[in-house]
């Protein structure tokens, strides 16, 4: 028995007759007709009885035509499985984000996934750009939204430029300016872990200005939860310049020096020697689209300098 068998047994079962069956499947009533014998001959029992003109199915073959459309339909979902899967309307696409492009990006493209291909399902892990890369390294992220990196493990596309500034609560006593970079060092931060190099750029950039580095009095592995830390006291932090005044970072304003103002572009990461999907192709497009129209709608961009990375 095969597929060919299976249409032509529902055929003749819908309609009960060689010639009505013969024209829904467009092939001769002899095909028909030898198809019949050799599944009768192939069981070894009968399929159908003759009355008139008409087919009529036996028990025997009730049962089998029901177990027929059963696979014929079974057979036409895992077709039309495997061409949405290969245009990429359908599949799982685990995704790495960092915290801005969670809270800038990310809305968008969930938006817009659901609307043009709901047969894709999005998993989301949110963290630091270094823990992030070893998920995406050992194979738990299909792709990773973060700061752009020089890895040859990783095919890394930019999409979006972004700066990453030092914030204050707007109560802050140097809100209300003039201020020198050596101020700064007067106040307590919430920074992120002395291992991400984020932290590690910040500090070398007050070294550099023969300033003493920031005193982290609070440190957090979550750039979400910095902003909120920080709101409504004299502490300090470093954040996206993106996030301030966007939700729970509302009440938060830059403190604008050169010597403290990161230039980094975010991209899309996928393993270079990994399998990347045809969803996951289809997924970093929404990405890539929600990013132009951040940059279109007058949100200023910036160059990266030469080999800068950073963990978010």
């Amino acid at each position: 028995m095969n597929e060919r068998d299976f249409r032509y047994l529902v055929a003749i079962g819908q309609t009960g007759n060689l010639g009505l069956a013969s024209a829904q499947v467009h092939v001769t009533q002899p095909a028909l007709t030898k198809c019949i014998d050799r599944l009768e001959a192939e069981l070894g029992v009968v399929l159908f009885e003759r009355r008139g003109r008409q087919l009529v199915p036996t028990e025997v073959g009730e049962i089998l035509i029901r177990r027929a459309k059963s696979l014929l339909h079974d057979m036409a979902g895992v077709q039309r499985e495997i061409r949405e899967h290969a245009l990429g309307t359908s599949g799982h696409v685990r995704i790495g984000a960092a915290a801005t492009a969670t809270e800038t990006l990310l809305p968008e493209v969930i938006r817009r996934a659901r609307r043009e291909t709901p047969g894709i399902t999005l998993e989301l892990m949110v963290g630091m750009g270094d823990f992030l890369r070893d998920a995406l390294r050992e194979d738990r992220l299909d792709l990773l939204v973060s700061p752009a990196i020089e890895d040859d493990e990783f095919v890394c596309a930019p999409i979006l430029e972004d700066q990453v500034v030092v914030v204050a609560s707007e109560g802050h006593p140097l809100a209300r300016g003039p201020r020198r970079l050596a101020d700064l060092a007067r106040y307590d931060w919430v920074l992120p872990p002395s291992s991400v190099a984020l932290r590690r750029w910040l500090e070398r950039a007050f070294e550099a200005a023969g300033v003493a580095p920031p005193t982290a009095k609070v440190e957090v592995n979550s750039l979400t939860l910095m902003p909120r830390l920080i709101r409504g006291t004299d502490l300090l932090s470093f954040t996206s310049r993106r996030r301030i005044g966007r939700g729970a970072t509302s009440g938060l304003i830059e403190l604008p020096f050169p010597e403290t103002t990161y230039r980094r572009a975010f991209a899309v990461l996928h393993r270079g020697s990994g399998y990347f999907s045809p969803a996951c192709r289809v997924i970093s497009g929404f990405f890539a689209d929600a990013a132009d129209a951040i940059d279109d709608a007058g949100t200023p961009s910036f160059e990266s300098p030469p080999g800068a990375t950073t963990s978010e």
